[in-house]
C-alpha cells in the first residue's frame, strides 16, 4: 500500500468526525484571544485520540500545545509540528477559513500518528493551537517560550481560491499612535489650543509621502480612529493606526525607526504629545523551497493544478505570524483550493464556502499532502539534510 493510500484510508475513518468538528468551529466564532470553545473542541478530539494536551499554553488563555510520542521512540527522534488556527474576524465569522486550518493541523496530526504506529518510525509529534493570527499573533509566544527549539520541521495550510504553495506572505509592523493636546474654541481662541489633530494629519501625510521613497513591493497604510468631538472645537485627542509591510524583516527593520520618527516629529511640530505602541512583528514567511516543492509534488499527484513559481510569487497574500516560525524552523505556509469562486478570504461570500462540504474536502486533501511531505522528511534523511541546509542558508 502507498503512503498516499494509507492516509486516504485513515482519514475516511475521521472525516465524519473532523467535519462536525469544523462546522462547530465555523458556526461559534470567537475574536482573537477569546477562542474558547474552539480551543476546548480541540483540546478534548485530541486528548480523545492519544494526544498530551497542554491547555492555556505558552501563557495564552486559548493556546494549547499537543503532543504524541510514540513508546519506542528515542531523545534524538525527529519532531514534526503542524500549527491550527481557530480565531475568527469581527462581523464576518469565519470569512477566512480558520475553521478549515484548525481541522487540517489535526488531519494531518491524527494522519501521521497512524502512519508512525504502524511503521515504528523514530519520530514524534507537535500540534500547536495558535490564537489571534488575526491580531497579535499567538505563534510569537510560543517562539519566546522555546516551544519550537526540539522542533525540526514546522508546517500549516490556509484555505483560498486557488492552489499556492509559493505564496508571499510580507513581514509587517502595526502601530497605534494617541496624540494628546489642548482643546479650545475654534472661532473665538484657537490659539489656545493645541490641535491633536493636525500632528494626526500631517502624520498620515508624511506616511503616505513615505511610500515614494520604499521599494515597490513595500505597503503602508493607515486609517484615522478618531480625529475629534466637532468641528468648532480644537481636537485634544485623536487616534491612529498605521502598518508598514515589507518582503523581507530587514527592510521592516530599517522602516520602523523612521516610522517612529514621523509620529514624534509630527507632535513636536504642533505641540502636542504622542504615545505609540507597537504590536508584535509579523516576520516575512520564508518559504522552504525543498518543503513547498515535494507538498506541490504530491497535491499535483491528487489532482490540484499550480500556476509557474514566479506568477504564485507575484501576488501578496498579506501577512501571518507563521512567517515568525519559519525564521526558527524550516517551514511552509501553502495555500489550498475551496473553489469558492470569485471570493477572496474576509468576504461574507469566503466564509459560506469556508462551510461547505467541497472546502472540507479540499482541507483534508491538503492535510493529506503535510502529511505525506511530514513522512518523507521522517524517512528519507537525504531529504531531511536539503530542508535544513536551504534553511541554514535561506535570507530572512
Amino acid at each position: 500500500m502507498s503512503n498516499g493510500v494509507f492516509v486516504d484510508e485513515f482519514l475516511s475513518t475521521e472525516t465524519a468526525s473532523l467535519r462536525q468538528l469544523s462546522l462547530e468551529i465555523h458556526s461559534n466564532p470567537e475574536l482573537s484571544g477569546q477562542e474558547r470553545k474552539a480551543h476546548d473542541l480541540l483540546s478534548n478530539f485530541l486528548e480523545a485520540r492519544d494526544f498530551i494536551v497542554t491547555r492555556q499554553a505558552a501563557g495564552l488563555d486559548t493556546a494549547f500545545c499537543a503532543e504524541w510520542t510514540p513508546e519506542s521512540a528515542t531523545p534524538d527522534a525527529i519532531c514534526v509540528a503542524f500549527l491550527s488556527e481557530y480565531d475568527a474576524l469581527p462581523g464576518i465569522g469565519h470569512a477566512c477559513g480558520h475553521n478549515l486550518i484548525a481541522i487540517s493541523g489535526v488531519s494531518a496530526a491524527l494522519s501521521l500518528q497512524s502512519f508512525i504506529k504502524s511503521n515504528t518510525l523514530n519520530a514524534r509529534i507537535k500540534l500547536f493551537g495558535t490564537p489571534a493570527e488575526e491580531t497579535w499573533g499567538g505563534k510569537i509566544n510560543f517562539i519566546e517560550q522555546g516551544a519550537f527549539k526540539d522542533v525540526h520541521v514546522a508546517m500549516m495550510v490556509h484555505p483560498g481560491n486557488a492552489n499556492v504553495t509559493f505564496a508571499k506572505y510580507l513581514a509587517l509592523s502595526g502601530v497605534y499612535v494617541e496624540y494628546h493636546g489642548k482643546s479650545a474654541h475654534a472661532a473665538s481662541c484657537p490659539w489656545e489650543g493645541r490641535n491633536a489633530l493636525d500632528a494626526l494629519v500631517q502624520s498620515y501625510t508624511a506616511m503616505s509621502m513615505l511610500r515614494q521613497q520604499v521599494l515597490p513591493s513595500t505597503r503602508i497604510h493607515g486609517v484615522i480612529k478618531k480625529g475629534g468631538d466637532a468641528a468648532n472645537i480644537i481636537p485634544d485627542h485623536t487616534k491612529g493606526d498605521f502598518m508598514i509591510r515589507t518582503e523581507k524583516l530587514a527592510a521592516l527593520n530599517d522602516l520602523r525607526p523612521k516610522m517612529r520618527n514621523i509620529f514624534e516629529s509630527s507632535a513636536a511640530a504642533t505641540g502636542t504629545t504622542v504615545g505609540i505602541t507597537e504590536d508584535p512583528v509579523f516576520e516575512n514567511v520564508v518559504i522552504n523551497t525543498k518543503l513547498a516543492l515535494r507538498f506541490e509534488e504530491y497535491a499535483r499527484a491528487d489532482g490540484c493544478t499550480f500556476a509557474s513559481k514566479e506568477v504564485q510569487e507575484s501576488k501578496s497574500y498579506g501577512s501571518t505570524d507563521m512567517g515568525n516560525v519559519t525564521h526558527v524552523v524550516p517551514g511552509i505556509h501553502p495555500v489550498f483550493d475551496i473553489e469558492c469562486t470569485h471570493a477572496d478570504i474576509h468576504t461574507n461570500e469566503f466564509r459560506e464556502g469556508a462551510a461547505t462540504d467541497t472546502a472540507h474536502k479540499a482541507t483534508l486533501r491538503a492535510a493529506k499532502c503535510l502529511c505525506l511531505t511530514a513522512i518523507d522528511f521522517i524517512v528519507d534523511p537525504e531529504f531531511r539534510k536539503a530542508v535544513r541546509e536551504e534553511f541554514d542558508a535561506a535570507e530572512k
